[in-house]
């Protein structure tokens, strides 16, 4: 095993001198201060390798042990694998990701150690089955909407027996700062919030509650610990352990068993009410747009027709 002590200098004397990417690929990885984006880029990876840490010691887990094989699902340019480069030399460290430039430039800049590979919008991945000892996803399963599952069964899929993943969630913290409502998790679920929204406003935004994450995700996994962000905007994580002997597929992950977990109907109501709230701001947005183009219409054919009588 290569034990984690006194590895936190070396990794940020690592970070700090391994080139940056191109401000647009760190601003699309998400930053929270797009006033200076390079030092929020930094500061967000450096924090996700704190907690990917504490959170593995925690469950007694070393990371980076020599023959080890760890992907990051949805890295992005490598917001917070940059921050892994000392164990990347004595372990396989991959990275993937939907953004082809995103992609060709960590393989630009920081291969070796850290190898990446561009991934499609829904499974599979172009690795074999039970290729993974630990796969991490940040502030991916919090914008996936229609793939959720498939995506899921996935990382179960090329997770080696007893491999572990890390993921983070959406729970409270970020949801009463986001929507400005109290957090209510036994009607919430998995609750989505602005979907089809291009990725370039930031895409659609999704929210778990422990209780659904436990009924859902736990088909596949069991889970080994849960941690609720508690400060404004936080994220959840929650530590997975795979699950053998368990035929995981998308339908059983999606499956609602209101007779088990009676939260279901009520957390569906909930997303139906969501839904229809957005219906309508978008309708009434729609409608406010077209009545202020209908009052310009008048005057710039008014203007044309004067320019052709002063015959312009």
């Amino acid at each position: 095993m290569h034990s984690l002590a006194g590895v936190s200098d070396e990794a940020r004397d690592r970070e700090q001198a391994a080139p940056l990417p191109p401000r647009p690929l760190a601003l699309r990885a998400g930053v929270p201060d797009p006033a200076d984006v390079l030092a929020s880029y930094r500061a967000v990876g450096r924090d996700s390798r704190t907690t990917i840490l504490g959170l593995l010691a925690s469950d007694g887990v070393r990371f980076g042990f020599p023959g080890a094989r760890v992907l990051d699902f949805g890295c992005g340019s490598g917001k917070v694998m940059r921050h892994f480069l000392p164990e990347a030399e004595v372990c396989e460290l991959w990275g993937c990701d939907i953004d082809a430039p995103s992609i060709e430039w960590i393989n630009a800049e920081l291969r070796p150690p850290l190898q990446a590979f561009t991934n499609g919008p829904a499974p599979p991945l172009d690795q074999p089955a039970g290729s993974f000892d630990l796969v991490w996803s940040v502030s991916v399963f919090t914008h996936l909407t229609d793939h959720w599952a498939g995506w899921l069964a996935e990382l179960h899929r090329v997770l080696r027996p007893d491999g572990l993943a890390l993921i983070s969630f959406l729970g409270g913290a970020m949801y009463e700062a986001w929507t400005d409502q109290a957090w209510e998790p036994d009607r919430i679920g998995m609750t989505v919030l602005d979907h089809g929204q291009g990725w370039e406003l930031g895409g659609p935004t999704v929210f778990h509650s422990p209780w659904w994450l436990r009924e859902h995700w736990g088909r596949a996994f069991d889970i080994v610990q849960m941690r609720e962000g508690s400060a404004p905007r936080e994220h959840g994580l929650v530590l997975l352990r795979r699950r053998s002997g368990v035929d995981v597929t998308p339908a059983l992950l999606e499956r609602i068993d209101a007779a088990r977990e009676p939260r279901e109907v009520e957390a569906l109501r909930h997303q139906v009410r969501l839904l229809h709230a957005e219906s309508s701001r978008l309708r009434a947005q729609r409608d406010a747009l077209a009545l202020a183009e209908a009052h310009r219409l008048p005057r710039r054919v008014a203007g044309r027709i004067g320019q052709m009588r002063r015959g312009h």
